[in-house]
């Protein structure tokens, strides 16, 4: 949590791109407030629901020795798939 709150990526997305939201003519703290209500309610429906989905596999695969290998094996599968690709767009430049 820290490292999130630390993080100046998010700070600097925001006061990029927060202004453009805001109506001139209205009240800004007003608009401001409910920007960022929005935007934490969106964030706390995603995140909870990736938090939930991934307790829930966790869940079912510690149940599964045999959905264990089968995601050892595809998250192999992505990574290898993921480092073909690198290599062939630098190869190829």
């Amino acid at each position: 949590m820290v490292t999130c709150l630390l993080n100046p990526k998010a700070y600097l997305f925001m006061v990029a791109v927060f202004p453009q939201f805001i109506a001139p003519g209205r009240s800004v703290a007003t608009q401001s407030v409910v920007l960022g209500a929005i935007i934490a309610a969106t964030q706390l429906w995603v995140y909870g629901v990736v938090a939930w989905s991934a307790g829930s596999l966790r869940a079912t695969l510690l149940r599964s020795p045999a959905g264990q290998v089968v995601a050892g094996r595809c998250v192999a599968a992505l990574l290898l798939g993921t480092a073909a690709y690198t290599l062939l767009r630098g190869w190829t430049g």
